[in-house]
This record gives C-alpha cells, structure tokens and sequence, in this order.
C-alpha cells in the first residue's frame, strides 16, 4: 500500500491525557478499508508535564506503551502481583500492559512526554457526536491505588455493571464499522 500515515487531531481520553490516533483500520476517518486491518491499532500520546493519568484497566487489550521523547513513570498493578509496583521508562525503551493489568502513566518532568501505544487487538473507544463517551476499553476509576486495594482491586464479579464486557465491546465494534460503511 502506497501510503503515508500521519498522526491526526488529538482525542482528550476519560484517563485524563490525549491521544491522537493514526493507524487503526476501525477509524473512519483514517481512510482504510473497513477492518482492513484488525491486528492492532497504533495512537500517537502526549502527557502535560507533571500530569498523572488516572488510573485505569483494560480487560480485553494487551498495550506496549513506547517512549518516544521524555520520562514515563508507570504505575501498574498486574494480575499476578499483589501490589503495584513502578517503572521508569526513558526514550527507546517500552513496558507491556496486559489485559487486567491496571496503569497510571505519569509524566514527572518540566517537558512533554511523548509516547506510542501499539495495542492489540485494536483499542475500542466509540463517543457520540456531542463527545458522550459509547464504549471505552479502558475502565477509568477516580479512586486512588489505595482505595482500589480495599476495594479488592475494583474485580468484575464485584462491579458487573462497570466493567467493559466483550458483548459491549461487540456492539460497539459493530455500530462502528457500520458507521464507516455508510461513509464509505
């Protein structure tokens, strides 16, 4: 494919940093066939100097979250650990979030955190026209890393009714990419 993609207007995101989406055949705006390409998705991310992310899971995505220019600080708490646990990432360097794992992403300096998200299989994220949010593969929480350790780390069979199912993620799957066929 003869084709040069390039990194599009940036999305404010319900964790609380921007990402801007630019290679994810699911997008109706990217100018793909429709679910040309469903292996992954890949999104350009900026975090404000001194901004946190809230803390958020994503129960159906594996992430690499790659640092492009700046210094990460990953706050993550996987499912084999019992505690969260932090990581400095530099420039050229990565960390890998798999499904269930939760992660806040914090930007500790005076610059801009520049990052990559490679994300398999591709990110879900759907809001209305008005910007009303549809469907989001991550689940976000306002509570902090203690509060979600006594709330027994927020587990789905406790809070049914937050957390993203793959019936969800289905349906908004479809919802898009008939949107996108009907632009087509």
């Amino acid at each position: 494919m003869k084709r040069i993609f390039t990194v599009r207007k940036g999305i404010p995101v319900p964790d609380g940093t921007a990402v801007f989406p630019f290679f994810d055949g699911l997008d109706k705006e990217i100018g793909l066939p429709w679910k040309s390409q469903e292996g992954f998705s890949i999104a350009f991310g900026k975090i404000a100097p001194h901004q946190a992310s809230k803390i958020h899971v994503m129960p159906w995505v594996t992430q690499v979250t790659v640092v492009l220019r700046g210094l990460l600080e990953a706050w993550m708490k996987d499912p084999d650990s019992d505690s969260p646990y932090a990581l400095k990432v530099v420039a050229q360097e990565a960390i890998l979030t798999r499904p269930g794992t939760f992660l806040q992403l914090i930007n500790p300096t005076d610059s801009i955190l520049q990052v990559l998200y490679i994300v398999s299989p591709p990110f879900v994220f759907e809001a209305d026209s008005k910007g009303k949010v549809l469907y989001n593969d991550a689940l976000v929480f306002d509570e902090g890393w203690e509060e979600l350790k006594r709330m027994n780390w927020f587990a789905p069979q406790d809070h049914p009714d937050r957390w993203p199912t793959a019936e969800a993620r289905r349906a908004a799957l479809d919802r898009m990419i008939e949107k996108k066929r009907q632009r087509s």
